[in-house]
């Protein structure tokens, strides 16, 4: 049966590029130009020069796998709950890999998307706000969907298809993702936040479990406890 887009916004319009050197930057540019409807996605087939959070770059083997980025205009959202649309983003991204992958998936904080202890999916979101509110965002997906292998300084990457053993229709599984990706923004666009922050905790990867960390140039060994407003990790020490 072929797949459906059933949303009321997101991907309803679709902008389609070969080569790009980044899909955000690209979005950012087109809405410096234009206005354009809220959930517009713009998908390439390869990235130059893709990026991730900070420093890291994104890298895909051309139209294997999920480079889009999304306009969403979430002025309804207080500037200090910013990190709710990280959850919610990254929720929506978590309901769409689980629903292939099974209960092995987990979101990694702040919003990477696990297969058990490999990375399947990575996330960039650009916001702008203003004193009070969200004015714009762009939401970035890197999803690893049909590549075979990568490079091997990513050690810890992962697709979709070498988790199931068969590769998947690239365009029905954005529809797939855009649905998911609505769903739980309606939900923040509904201040249903405790279910968002519940939802995050229990798919959240290592939570309550003791593993090592490192912060201002520290080792330790130590259990995510919480995340707190501003999204930073709540973590207890084995010495307090």
């Amino acid at each position: 049966m072929q797949k459906e887009l059933t949303t009321l916004f997101t991907g309803r319009q679709v902008i389609s590029l070969g080569t790009v050197m980044s899909t955000n930057s690209y979005m950012a540019d087109l809405l410096k130009m234009r206005v354009m409807p809220e959930g517009t996605l713009l998908k390439a087939a390869i990235q130059s020069a893709g990026r991730g959070q900070g420093e890291s770059t994104w890298f895909s083997e051309k139209s294997k796998n999920m480079l889009l980025s999304f306009a969403f205009f979430p002025r309804f959202l207080l500037a200090r709950d910013i990190f709710l649309l990280n959850k919610a983003y990254s929720l929506g991204i978590f309901d769409y890999v689980s629903s292939r992958l099974g209960p092995g998936v987990k979101i990694k904080w702040p919003n990477d998307i696990y297969w058990e202890d490999k990375k399947v999916s990575g996330i960039l979101i650009e916001n702008q706000i203003n004193s009070s509110a969200v004015i714009q965002s762009i939401l970035g997906i890197g999803l690893n969907v049909n590549q075979e292998s990568f490079p091997d300084y990513l050690t810890n990457a992962v697709s979709m298809s070498m988790v199931l053993g068969k590769d998947l229709e690239l365009e029905e599984e954005i529809l797939d993702l855009c649905n998911c990706l609505e769903g739980r923004y309606l939900q923040l666009k509904r201040e249903e936040h405790k279910e968002l922050n519940a939802d995050y905790l229990n798919v959240l990867y290592r939570y309550e479990e003791w593993h090592p960390f490192s912060a201002n140039e520290n080792s330790f060994s130590g259990k995510i406890m919480g995340i707190d407003p501003s999204g930073k990790l709540i973590v207890k020490r084995t010495m307090g």
